[in-house]
């Protein structure tokens, strides 16, 4: 009882410092409308075809908030060392990096860019956005359908750069500046609709211990978290084990960037007092699950795509999710759909049982060989098998929990379509459903 209550106060005493410290207004581990050093627009929609009557786009904007040459200047530092430079990396729905470019903002500065012009260039300028225009080949590498869609990140970086993330010597930096805003446009339709970007943060608390943070020996039994939002490209380009550039933790390292999914943000979900031992994590593992809200009135012509970006591609048992559908009546509809791409599409009309006109649904991401469910936050890494993320094999190979994020986009009109209307919304997390005191779903 005594192991369980002094867990217990590490994490209140965790929480305390959390609320007293300048970096805690954002929760390290979880997605945050915050300022951070790399943004993540997790998909994107361009017809590369535009017509008179449609004109599918989507436009990504970047703002630097803040004004480091002030920071540099009280430090009797050249001013023309504090600006911000960001590196836009383009990536096809299947993982692979097809087009980057770096934008240098001065302070405030706001950078904004159609992507029909930049991939596509129909207009056939020379400098769309201000920069060179993607080389043909990309057009091919980001169709899918009738559509071209990917994702695109923007990095904080020390310095211009034509390395995609997960390349050796990566520029990290670690300014916290950047806010983005997306947009999916189609003028001629009458269509408009944006979201924020996933903002990542720079934060010293990926890849240490609370334990350290507390000042706690480096054998407390609270643990690095894996770490990195970039983790598995670096896997991917690099190999894993303890000694590869993937795993340091530290300024300029693919530690410097936070998960989506950390301990430090699903500890409370994750984590419970059992009244047999210890604080514990196995006993309440879950898979990661994602809520959203769907609409489908036939009588407004009403449809919704679900937009699920996963930071890997899949195959086997991972390659799929299990999906529940529930209608505004409680009736529920299971099934279990494929999503083996990095970003992935689903439309209503593919998984939604028709009449159905509006509910909500569950995606989960059950246990699959991503390793999510044997991911247990509180065990400290170290040689295998004592960190359920690294395998056994000789080196060690970090295998880290899937990180995803998962959208809404609706769309409804009546036979008059100057009353069409679209919106976007960002998916709920959950990682179990707890009553206190219960193991209720």
């Amino acid at each position: 009882m005594q192991k369980v209550r002094g867990g217990i106060l590490v994490l209140l005493m965790f929480g305390i410092q959390l609320m007293a410290s300048d970096w805690a207004r954002a929760v390290p581990g979880t997605p945050d409308d915050v300022p951070g050093s790399t943004l993540l627009f997790p998909f994107f929609k361009v017809n590369p075809k535009p017509t008179t009557t449609t004109r599918q786009d989507t436009l990504i904007v970047v703002t630097n908030t803040g004004n480091p040459p002030a920071a540099f200047t009280a430090a009797g530092l050249p001013t023309t060392t504090a600006h911000t430079i960001v590196h836009f990396t383009v990536w096809t729905s299947k993982s692979q990096p097809v087009y980057n470019f770096t934008v240098t903002l001065t302070p405030h500065d706001v950078f904004s860019c159609s992507l029909l012009d930049l991939l596509v260039n129909p207009s056939s300028g020379t400098t769309e956005c201000g920069q060179t225009p993607a080389p043909a080949s990309v057009i091919e590498q980001l169709t899918v359908g009738n559509i071209l869609t990917g994702y695109v990140t923007a990095d904080v970086v020390t310095a211009a750069t034509t390395a995609p993330p997960g390349q050796p010597g990566y520029p990290f930096a670690d300014w916290n500046l950047l806010i983005g805003h997306e947009y999916l446009v189609d003028l001629p339709a009458g269509s408009a609709t944006g979201f924020n970007a996933v903002s990542i943060e720079s934060t010293f608390v990926q890849g240490r211990s609370i334990g350290h943070i507390m000042g706690i020996p480096s054998n407390s039994a609270l643990a690095p978290e894996p770490i990195g939002f970039y983790l598995n490209k670096c896997l991917e380009a690099q190999g894993g084990g303890a000694t590869t550039p993937c795993f340091p933790h530290s300024t300029g390292s693919y530690g410097n960037r936070e998960r989506l999914d950390g301990s430090v943000g699903i500890i409370p979900q994750l984590s419970r007092a059992n009244a047999a031992g210890p604080l514990t994590a196995g006993a309440g593992d879950r898979p990661l699950g994602l809520l959203l809200r769907y609409f489908s009135l036939s009588a407004l012509g009403a449809r919704s795509e679900i937009w699920v970006w996963k930071d890997r591609n899949t195959t086997g048992q991972a390659a799929s999710v299990s999906v529940s559908v529930y209608d505004e009546d409680e009736i529920v509809t299971a099934r279990t759909l494929p999503i083996p791409d990095q970003v992935n599409v689903l439309t209503t009309e593919s998984f939604i049982p028709s009449g159905t006109p509006g509910g909500w649904l569950r995606i989960r991401f059950d246990c699959g060989n991503f390793g999510y469910c044997g991911y247990d936050p509180l065990v400290p890494a170290g040689t295998p098998p004592a960190a359920p993320w690294i395998t056994t094999t000789n080196p060690p190979v970090l295998q880290t929990p899937i990180q995803a994020v998962a959208y809404s986009v609706q769309t409804a009109n009546s036979k008059d379509v100057t009353l069409r209307w679209d919106a976007v919304f960002p998916a709920h997390r959950q990682y179990g459903t707890y009553v206190g005191g219960t193991a209720a779903e």
